[in-house]
């Protein structure tokens, strides 16, 4: 992540906290960037945070949530989310808690998928993000739906967060194998097995049709993401 690393070639972060780490895909690329920095990953999820340690032998994991971090005031140089925005019930007050965290002229980056201005193949991964979603909504897990690019940063700048910099990121278009899809179509009727007693079941199950026609038509490509890396003021 070229942009990253040119951002803070000149910057000193030796504590960095990685917020809804999961199995801490985005450390690794943090890595790439912070070469001495200390990490610290968390996640409400146990079984993720297991196999987070095994790949991060060398981070501290925890479990806990965005909304309530259990670490004092201007613990660490920086704090990140990637990909869990669209998981949290309450936006504001995760930010919040990472700007508590992190010291002042510290800074927070937010890696997250958006919406809006996709191309076909984006637009399939997205109906898959949004059917499962759905699912895990009606199951009572917190599973927003994406975000618009603008919805995002509106929610960083709400946060009282000054935006130094943006830039978006985008994966290349991917031609699916007929094994490929048969995977993405099980892995749909998987998901939607779990609701098969709820009376949402019949109408999310006329979407897997849709979904696997949009699949061999415009193949699949994962949705932009757009990297927001933000200053920490406080007075």
């Amino acid at each position: 992540m070229e942009q990253l690393k040119q951002f803070f070639q000149d910057k000193t972060v030796n504590t960095l906290l990685d917020v809804g780490t999961g199995t801490g895909s985005f450390i690794t690329v943090l890595k790439e960037t912070f070469n001495n920095t200390k990490f610290t990953g968390i996640d409400p999820d146990e079984e993720s945070l297991k196999e987070a340690t095994k790949i991060h032998p060398d981070v501290k994991f925890s479990n806990m949530t965005g909304e309530q971090l259990d670490f004092p005031d201007s613990t660490f140089d920086a704090a990140s989310i990637s990909m869990a925005m669209h998981h949290l019930p309450d936006v504001q007050q995760t930010f919040n808690e990472m700007k508590r965290v992190v010291k002042p002229g510290g800074w927070l980056i937010v890696n997250e998928l958006f919406s809006d201005n996709l191309n076909p193949a984006q637009e399939v991964h997205k109906s898959m993000h949004h059917f499962k979603s759905t699912i895990d909504r009606l199951n009572g897990v917190c599973h927003n739906e994406t975000y618009t690019r603008a919805e995002i940063l509106e929610q960083v700048e709400k946060a009282g967060l000054e935006i130094c910099t943006t830039f978006n990121q985008e994966k290349d278009r991917t031609e699916p194998t007929s094994e490929e899809i048969s995977e993405r179509k099980d892995k749909l009727a998987e998901m939607l097995s779990q609701i098969k007693d709820k009376p949402e079941y019949q109408k999310l199950k006329k979407q897997i049709p849709e979904i696997e026609k949009a699949l061999k038509q415009h193949g699949f490509q994962m949705a932009t993401r757009v990297l927001v890396i933000a200053a920490v003021k406080r007075d």
